[in-house]
């Protein structure tokens, strides 16, 4: 068994913005039978939001149970994001158990094992050589015990391959504020780029959003002309609705040159916005103009990225 830690930061021959891998489907070893608090099916580790959860449908913890994700064509594997535990909320993450010791088996006959942490928090394994694969099994060795139930969940899984991402990579995430972390996570500006829909950034004003910003640094001069994002909480089609969305923002780069976008689409999916191509350090984001919720007056991005 290999600590994390020692895997961390080896990626064998992977560029540091891998991209996920396509998954053709998700087959498991058993599922937790539904209940009042909703359905636990294996297609929930790869639907892109970590409240929709896999539970195992073994006696006790699930020791020995597996998740199997297919992928969609043979894949240069060089590592895995795993959301461990039920994410629904940190309630949720604490009654339930997570995984602590997992085994990865590939379809060749690889397999490997690891601990992951007692936290909520995306962990990324780095595999210490690719290996190339039609699938891999995710199976149970070892869990941190729930407060108040003995099942195993785990939110999302992501396949890494040795390719890179087709957007531009970004070193850090800023905001000029953030909203509050309760019951139900984090509202930190690198969530926009996990994958996730339901994982977002608030800011944290007291007003509606107008005047905030956030801000992508990329490390080195790249040259960008398209921005494709979810504007708005995309959770579910309630929060969207309920909280602010962006109808009007101003770009900034490096060089202090700006571009203004205005009238963009409310959608909670990805739309695409193109401007002048620019060759910058860094973009602003900051927001000029409103669409109000229904409730709330914060506004939130769920995801955010930069193309050439």
């Amino acid at each position: 068994m290999a600590p994390l830690g020692l895997l961390l930061g080896l990626l064998a021959g992977a560029p540091a913005d891998a991209a996920p891998v396509q998954i053709a489907n998700v087959t498991a070893s058993g599922t937790k039978v539904s209940d009042d608090n909703g359905k636990y099916d294996p297609k929930h580790v790869t639907d892109g939001k970590q409240q929709a959860f896999w539970v195992e449908g073994g006696e006790g913890s699930g020791l020995g149970s597996w998740v199997q994700l297919n992928f969609a064509a043979p894949t240069n594997v060089t590592g895995l994001r795993i959301w461990n535990g039920s994410w629904y909320s940190y309630d949720f993450w604490e009654r339930h158990s997570r995984v602590k010791e997992v085994e990865l088996e590939f379809s060749d006959g690889t397999k490997q094992k690891m601990d992951l942490q007692n936290e909520k928090r995306m962990e990324e394994i780095t595999l210490p050589k690719a290996v190339q694969a039609e699938w891999v099994k995710v199976k149970i060795k070892s869990v941190y015990s729930g407060n108040t139930f003995n099942d195993t969940g785990i939110s999302e899984i992501q396949v890494l391959d040795d390719k890179p991402n087709a957007h531009v990579p970004v070193a850090a995430w800023t905001s000029s504020s953030v909203y509050p972390e309760d019951a139900d996570g984090n509202y930190q500006a690198v969530n926009v780029q996990d994958g996730l829909a339901d994982s977002v950034w608030c800011e944290g004003d007291a007003g509606d959003g107008i005047g905030q910003w956030i801000q992508a640094d990329f490390g080195a001069s790249r040259s960008v002309s398209k921005l494709k994002w979810i504007n708005g909480n995309a959770a579910s089609f309630a929060l969207f609705m309920k909280g602010n969305r962006a109808s009007g923002v101003t770009l900034t780069f490096s060089d202090g040159s700006t571009e203004t976008l205005t009238e963009l689409k409310s959608s909670i999916r990805h739309t695409e916005v193109s401007f002048p191509a620019h060759t910058t350090s860094s973009v602003k984001i900051a927001f000029d103009g409103i669409s109000k919720g229904k409730e709330f007056n914060d506004l939130c991005l769920s995801e955010a990225y930069f193309y050439e």
